[in-house]
């Protein structure tokens, strides 16, 4: 009975535990970054190395769990794609990058964790009528 409590009790906390290692993973991405810009490495550099990474290990995956049932690739469809990489993507690494370049990896962490925050507050503010 009681390992059984225990695997329930395992079970149960996955979740936060997983997320604690997701910060720590973030954290530590972090301080790497900033040793690399401290170093004196090419920003945009470091972000097309972490691009050309996430592409190369996500590629094989999506192919291979995606191999029935892709959609027909048009030309809005690779539109779409490039704006959602040079916006979604490129743009806020290479700002986050240098701002990480420019304070420490402490004040970086700190505020990538109130963007969810700041997300909720200016919806609400700009809701609000008089």
């Amino acid at each position: 009975m009681g390992t059984g409590r225990i695997c329930n009790a395992l079970h149960g906390l996955k979740p936060v535990l997983l997320m604690v290692v997701v910060q720590f993973a973030f954290a530590g991405v972090n301080v790497l970054y900033k040793l690399a810009a401290n170093d004196g490495m090419n920003l945009r550099i470091l972000v097309a190395y972490r691009f050309i990474f996430g592409t190369a290990f996500l590629l094989p995956i999506a192919l291979f769990f995606e191999r029935k049932n892709r959609p027909k690739l048009t030309w809005m469809v690779l539109l779409q794609g490039f704006l959602s990489g040079l916006f979604g993507g490129s743009l806020s690494q290479n700002l986050y990058i240098e701002s990480l370049a420019l304070t420490s990896a402490i004040f970086a962490s700190a505020i990538a964790q109130l963007i969810p925050a700041i997300t909720f507050i200016l919806p609400i503010t700009f809701s609000w009528r008089s």
